[in-house]
């Protein structure tokens, strides 16, 4: 039940009470296979940003850091021109760069995902839905391009769009699929050009279509897929929903331009998250094979 009472979407006990990897249960053997025979070129597309301290950041988060610890001048210093080795650190939010979102990532009424309390996400990590649980998935993924293409309320990608785009281009989500929006933010937000311009955003009701359709993932290649809050509004609605109640997992910051530069629909899917141990999010580079 949500805040004022009415019925929502939800997921919770479906692969039992004690789950932590929600709508990845749907990925099953078969949806791996399903996702095989997308591919026919042996095209790859790349959909993850460079990872660089200039690059587009969502949130409070602060720019990634890199450290040399061993490199060439460490050997010159020594006289040792010949053989050498070289290493490097970074630090960064694990939210800094093209990511997925943890199920433990966010709740609201003091429950995760499952009705697990939020209380489980301490200083030492989260105890419960960790991204460590989810692992990777390999699945069918769908573009849906709205990169200048109208939608019925302006700048916000509704139910209805997404069915009229569908049947347009011929695309059937299957349980265990993955959606990929594309809103031409992130290609903005590259080039300097993001600020005082809108751009199309998922809107709360496209969570019930996530859940009727089964859908596993859900991505946009902007920095919260849905249009964010303004301060004084707090939560983020499609996230309660989608990532809390359904445990539907959210990428962000997905580079899309690629697959819809080549009229690229539908394709296998592949994500493989780090397992951080009580980690919440993740960095990732997603694939698209086609």
């Amino acid at each position: 039940m949500d805040r004022a009472g009415s019925t929502r979407p939800s997921n919770w006990g479906r692969w039992g009470s004690q789950d932590e990897r929600g709508a990845a249960n749907l990925v099953t053997n078969e949806v791996v296979a399903r996702a095989a025979t997308r591919v026919r070129q042996g095209r790859t597309y790349s959909l993850g940003l460079e990872i660089r301290r200039d690059a587009p950041l969502g949130g409070p988060r602060s720019p990634m850091q890199h450290f040399m610890a061993v490199d060439g001048g460490d050997f010159a210093a020594l006289g040792r021109p010949g053989w050498g080795t070289a290493d490097d650190y970074i630090v960064m939010a694990t939210g800094g760069t093209t990511h997925i979102d943890g199920l433990c990532h966010m709740w609201y009424d003091g429950h995760l995902y499952n009705g697990f309390p939020y209380t489980e996400v301490r200083s030492s990590g989260a105890s419960r839905c960790g991204i460590e649980n989810l692992g990777g998935l390999v699945t069918t993924g769908h573009l849906f391009d709205f990169v200048g293409r109208p939608t019925r309320e302006p700048n916000r990608i509704g139910v209805e769009d997404v069915r009229a785009y569908a049947a347009e281009y011929g695309i059937e989500v299957e349980a265990g699929d993955a959606v990929l929006f594309r809103t031409g933010w992130i290609e903005a937000a590259l080039r300097r050009q993001e600020r005082g311009v809108e751009f199309p955003a998922v809107t709360q009701e496209l969570a019930s279509w996530i859940a009727e359709h089964d859908v596993s993932l859900v991505g946009a290649d902007n920095i919260a897929v849905e249009a964010t809050p303004r301060p004084d509004q707090g939560s983020m609605p499609f996230h309660d929903v989608v990532l809390r109640d359904l445990g539907v997992y959210i990428l962000e910051l997905l580079d899309l331009s690629g697959p819809a530069a080549d009229g690229v629909r539908s394709g296998m899917f592949v994500i493989a998250p780090l397992r951080i141990h009580r980690g919440v999010n993740s960095p990732l580079n997603p694939l698209l094979v086609v």
